[in-house]
């Protein structure tokens, strides 16, 4: 039950996953079994029932991370941000791999051989996920290296996709700001915002600022590039790459890019901060956001680890100065 739980508590947590991002064609797929079959937790865990699913590539896309491209005969409906519970059997049918943690064993045993762990949808359509992942322990070196046509399971959808999240009638731009792997969910919700039709409301200009912590690191900058280029009134994006120009919250030179922009500077009423990734950077964001006086409504965030990670008071202030410093009152 505690591996249950422990699962549980990390799709809560959550806010929550060839060189461009592009959604390949589907390869024909022999027959699956499409029945659903529900996972019932106790002790107040979630339940989700189970998708039968393929993987039909695991693509690796930069140093560490590798995007899952999944297929399902059933119709699913998902956008960049939902977070799922996303399955794959372990080597052995009994879950008793001796290459993965005793927590992750044990769940597995539980959970009839399958290991599972919350991820965050990149891109979906009716009968496809995109799932961007960084290699960082057993399981997520499993999905990696699966070959194609490895059944996979999922199920759940948990918090609030990206778009849906920001008021776009309050709303005059938009910042994205990931770490790592965050990135691909935000590519997701950029496709999505810059393919709105004639007929619908259009979505506010976007700005994206992606931390790595390498070059070799960067995700998909010749798509994001293309992305800039076809949309220079709607979109921008810079990367920072942390070994060279340290963190984005470590200089106030850093920091203005969260403020200089090509768009029209609304103010902090105006602006809405998306933030993704890394625990510590999530929070000091939050921290500093607030104290410079941005609306609660105004963030919305996704912790993918370092949760507990203690926020550093002075980068916190230095947050909250150059935002209040450098953007004008709100424009009404």
């Amino acid at each position: 039950m505690n591996s249950v739980l422990a699962l549980a508590s990390a799709l809560l947590v959550a806010r929550s996953s060839v060189n461009a991002f592009t959604l390949t064609q589907p390869l024909p797929t022999p027959a699956l079994h499409c029945s659903s079959t529900q996972l019932l937790a106790a002790g107040g865990a979630p339940q989700y029932d189970k998708i039968q699913a393929t993987l039909r590539q695991a693509e690796r896309v930069g140093d560490g991370s590798v995007m899952l491209h999944i297929d399902t005969q059933e119709m699913v409906d998902y956008e960049p941000g939902h977070v799922i519970a996303l399955e794959i059997k372990a080597e052995s049918e009994e879950g008793n791999d001796e290459t993965i943690d005793s927590k992750t064993q044990k769940d597995a045993a539980d959970n009839g051989g399958w290991m599972r762990g919350p991820y965050t949808v990149s891109r979906s359509t009716e009968h496809t996920l995109d799932i961007l992942i960084k290699e960082v322990g057993a399981k997520s070196k499993r999905f990696a290296t699966a070959e194609a046509g490895t059944p996979l399971q999922f199920g759940g959808k948990f918090k609030v996709p990206i778009l849906e999240g920001i008021d776009a009638e309050t709303t005059k731009r938009v910042v994205l700001v990931s770490t790592g792997v965050g990135v691909g969910p935000c590519i997701g919700a950029i496709e999505m915002a810059l393919s709105r039709g004639k007929g619908e409301p259009s979505f506010p200009p976007i700005d994206l600022i992606a931390s790595y912590r390498t070059e070799e690191e960067v995700l998909y900058k010749d798509h994001l590039d293309k992305l800039q280029v076809q949309h220079e009134d709607k979109f921008a994006w810079r990367a920072i790459v942390t070994n060279k120009q340290g963190r984005l919250s470590s200089s106030t030179d850093n920091l203005k890019m969260l403020t200089d922009t090509k768009f029209h500077n609304v103010g902090v009423d105006g602006t809405h901060y998306h933030l993704i990734g890394n625990g510590q950077m999530v929070s000091e964001f939050k921290a500093g956001l607030e104290k410079a006086g941005v609306p609660e409504d105004k963030v919305t965030l996704e912790m993918y680890f370092n949760h507990k990670a203690e926020v550093d008071v002075d980068v916190v202030d230095r947050i909250a100065d150059v935002v209040m410093k450098t953007v004008p009152a709100a424009v009404a």
